[in-house]
């Protein structure tokens, strides 16, 4: 088995799939996504770099994954804040709800808030 590396025996099922190769194989208990653990058995399933993926992972390493919405990036213009991805339109001020992309933000309790949000709700007098 391509995944356990266990021996299989005469006559236990099995599962090949094209897109890897024929010269590998896996019990089907075995034949699961690299990043979740998903049974792909009777799945679409993805092969890349030697690995199994289901189609959201697969989609993952393909494209970023906005945190607002948790849609896709399609679009090569995105931000990267906060240690996460976004759309543009949804990277937004906590209070207020202006996109906040390409602008000075600040945090309040890990949330990002604009500059006129924290003067007027958050700083001290």
């Amino acid at each position: 088995c391509y995944h356990c590396k266990l021996n299989m025996q005469e006559g236990d099922p099995a599962v090949y799939a094209e897109r890897a190769g024929y010269d590998k194989l896996w019990h089907p208990g075995c034949f699961i996504c690299c990043t979740c653990g998903e049974l792909l058995v009777d799945m679409i399933y993805f092969w890349k770099n030697g690995n199994l993926y289901c189609g959201r992972h697969y989609c993952d390493s393909e494209r970023p994954r906005c945190a607002g919405c948790d849609e896709l990036i399609f679009s090569n213009e995105y931000t990267l804040a906060e240690g996460q991805n976004w759309h543009l339109k949804h990277f937004c001020c906590f209070d207020c709800d202006c996109v906040l992309a390409g602008v000075t933000y600040l945090t309040v309790n890990d949330n990002p808030v604009c500059k006129s949000c924290y003067v007027k709700n958050h700083a001290a007098v």
